[in-house]
């Protein structure tokens, strides 16, 4: 358990710490501005980088998951969390399969003043509903942006492309995926007040207990700080997804790290409730920020991979620029959260007791799956779905209680304009063949607050957008640099845009905890 201070966070307190940094204080891990090497989106997937084989990890691991063990009494209790979340599992997975894409939250978009003046999800549904979501972790959010715009982007992004033969995209020979991060389309979509909206109040499901506790003893009071009403742009690509396609086949997994998980010690922390003590994982809450801010220090990229996120991350979403549905390309999602999450956190320490060769399209036997088949084994160097310097990417074989050839589930069909959104620990594929007769396109855009470690990657990001290189956290390059048509900072438009784009100050919230005014104050003191 991390050490706290006697001092909470209180102006007296904060005003140490503000202005002066403490050598002996923890690092934050810092937002990425080493240069990644160049590349498309199949250099992040191992799988789509190299589909028939995964690294295995180095003999080390066997000893960072031995660690995880204190006690013999400690062996049993993680036992017991394995039962108990498989005998979970087996009903809700089940569940998913008979419901199908209802099984995924689909929310109106409440338009004028019900969606203008609140920033809590709770206002715009019904108290069902939001349990959903939360149980769910992912929801469709239909008539965000007029389809008429969200259309117009789709054509201006195509007469960008055109303008700009050199762009670079996945697959090659069929650009689809495209390494665009600054046309105007994407910065107008970033800058859209209805999709802001949308923003705040998914960020207000998060809540962080820590910031009116006592703080880390070692720890920067700003590292653990965190504004959830303060959306910043975390700039993404795009897809244009043509019919027949089957090569952009991105198989299951989950953003944000691969093997960090077990390994960095704040990702560590995020799971306490499911690996440590009495291993309760329904203890466990995927919407807490950490007793002690542990996720804001979560450091998931350790291999500094060529796409891995360096930020805090809450959401990844897209907003739909096509009419597209089930077999037409589109996203697939596992919408389970709490289960799933402590399945994958325990899925390392154990394995099976007789092995089952699968059958392609065929489920494993419930004798596979069954408990009395899987043995407690923390001596490996096994961590499923992992390798260095890659997202967690599962399959039937690294993860069978999942069975993942039925649950996971395609999002009910969009039209353009509507927005999706996953949690970050939701597993997330794309249709491996789209069979529709029209494009599958979206602009990925992610939902991501205002913290300390956000805005110093901000700050980095508004240099790339001025230059007009790719982000750091995505394949490096000259990028859109001398691109055609591209963005300026005269594009972004409306107060709330520029605050997100680091080009604004924000306004210091009043009502807040004096560690998220002092951030604010902070960021706004850098501008």
């Amino acid at each position: 358990m991390l050490s706290r201070t006697k001092c909470l966070p209180t102006p007296t307190c904060l005003n140490r710490f503000v202005h002066s940094t403490t050598k002996a204080a923890v690092a934050l891990p810092a937002a990425s501005r080493n240069r990644k090497s160049e590349g498309t989106i199949a250099s992040v997937f191992a799988t789509l980088s190299n589909p028939t084989e995964v690294p295995k990890l180095p003999q080390r691991f066997a000893q960072l998951k031995l660690g995880f063990v204190e006690s013999a009494e400690h062996a049993e209790a993680l036992k017991r969390g394995w039962v108990s979340v498989l005998s979970s599992l087996e009903t809700e997975i089940q569940d998913i399969i008979d419901k199908g894409e209802k099984s995924i939250p689909t929310i109106e978009y409440p338009r004028g003043s019900t969606a203008d003046n609140s920033e809590s999800l709770a206002k715009w549904v019904d108290p069902e509903a939001l349990r959903e979501v939360k149980k769910r972790g992912a929801a469709v959010i239909k008539g965000v942006i007029d389809p008429e715009k969200a259309l117009n982007w789709k054509r201006d992004l195509r007469k960008y492309i055109a303008a700009n033969p050199g762009v670079k995209g996945f697959p090659e020979n069929d650009k689809q995926v495209f390494e665009l991060y600054w046309s105007k389309s994407q910065i107008e979509a970033r800058a859209n007040p209805d999709l802001l909206a949308v923003t705040k109040a998914f960020l207000a499901l998060f809540h962080a207990p820590h910031m009116t506790r006592a703080l880390p003893k070692g720890v920067e009071p700003l590292d653990l700080a965190i504004s959830l009403s303060n959306p910043v742009v975390y700039a993404d690509r795009l897809r244009i997804r043509h019919p027949g396609d089957s090569q952009f086949a991105l198989g299951p997994h989950i953003d944000g790290g691969g093997v960090e998980r077990w390994e960095d010690p704040y990702f560590k922390k995020v799971w306490s409730r499911i690996l440590e003590g009495e291993c309760d994982w329904t203890k466990h809450d995927p919407w807490s920020l950490g007793d002690h801010g542990e996720r804001l220090m979560v450091n998931g990229d350790m291999y500094n991979g060529p796409g891995a996120c360096s930020v805090f991350r809450p959401f990844q979403g897209w907003v739909s620029m096509s009419s597209t549905g089930r077999d037409e390309g589109t996203l697939r999602l596992l919408p389970l959260l709490r289960e799933v999450s402590s399945y994958i956190a325990l899925r390392p320490f154990f394995r099976p007791k007789v092995e089952e060769v699968p059958v392609p399209g065929t489920p494993y036997s419930k004798e596979y799956l069954s408990p009395e088949n899987w043995i407690f084994d923390p001596t490996t160097s096994d961590f499923p779905g992992c390798s260095l310097g890659h997202n967690i990417e599962l399959n039937k074989h690294t993860h069978p209680h999942l069975r993942l050839e039925e649950s996971m589930t395609s999002v009910p069909k969009v039209a353009p304009g509507d927005v999706v959104l996953w949690h970050d620990n939701i597993i997330h594929a794309v249709e491996s063949e789209h069979k529709g007769l029209g494009d599958s396109s979206v602009m990925y855009i992610p939902e991501v607050p205002l913290t300390k470690r956000n805005w110093s990657y901000v700050e980095n990001q508004r240099e790339d957008f001025l230059i007009g290189v790719p982000p750091s956290d995505f394949p490096g390059g000259v990028g859109e640099k001398g691109f055609v048509g591209r963005a300026t900072q005269e594009d972004v438009q409306g107060i709330v845009a520029r605050r997100a784009m680091g080009l604004d100050k924000f306004d210091v919230p009043e009502e807040a905890p004096e560690l998220e005014k002092a951030l604010v104050n902070f960021v706004n003191e850098s501008l």
